[in-house]
């Protein structure tokens, strides 16, 4: 019978759609360095008053919001303070393009633009543990 091989092929399409080259990490380092790197470093370590986003988890007690980096990075929460009183730009060509669904804590989702979606697969793959 011929169902297994047809229900292998159909999760290993389904796996590959998750796995999109737009919304990739790499995808998001390029993003990165063309939209944040002046604010936040080559490192994204920050400076003196922009915060480190290698961090990001280690500040949320060690789990990395993902719903609130999305929120700060599509606009959600354009105009309400960052950290110390800076606001983060508006972000203008990163909400434009082709939408993805990504799926968020909770069995929730939303369509997102993919240049949102990659940065902050690069931002969730940069994390590391508290200093």
């Amino acid at each position: 019978m011929q169902t297994k091989p047809l229900l292998l092929l159909g999760l290993a399409l389904v796996g590959l759609g998750a796995c999109s080259p737009f919304t990739s990490p790499q995808a998001g380092r390029s993003l990165y360095a063309q939209n944040c790197v002046a604010c936040h470093g080559t490192d994204a370590r920050g400076g003196a008053q922009m915060p480190d986003l290698t961090l990001i988890a280690a500040r949320a007690g060690g789990v990395y919001p993902q719903t609130r980096v999305l929120d700060k990075l599509d606009g959600y929460a354009r105009g309400q303070t960052a950290y110390d009183g800076v606001e983060m730009p508006n972000f203008g060509d990163l909400l434009t393009g082709r939408l993805d669904r990504v799926d968020l804590p909770g069995g929730r989702s939303r369509l997102l633009p993919e240049k949102i979606i990659a940065l902050e697969a690069y931002l969730r793959s940069i994390q590391r543990p508290a200093p």
